[in-house]
């Protein structure tokens, strides 16, 4: 069985990123939901670059 694609909501929040880095570390396809306004939030903007960097995909989107 192959494994499964991973999409996280709250990528950059307290267990969000947690899951994020285990979810990389067991080699799921693993993609990040990005909003638009996160680049006022430069911590969280270079968390999400090192999630892309450790293989993450970025997907930029919105609930609202």
């Amino acid at each position: 069985m192959g494994k499964s694609k991973v999409l996280m909501v709250g990528g950059t929040g307290y267990m969000g990123r947690r899951i994020v880095k285990a979810s990389l570390a067991q080699g799921h396809p693993t993609y990040v939901l990005q909003r638009p306004e996160i680049g006022l939030d430069i911590d969280k903007l270079q968390m999400l670059l090192a999630f892309k960097k450790q293989g993450a995909h970025l997907v930029e989107g919105s609930f609202f």
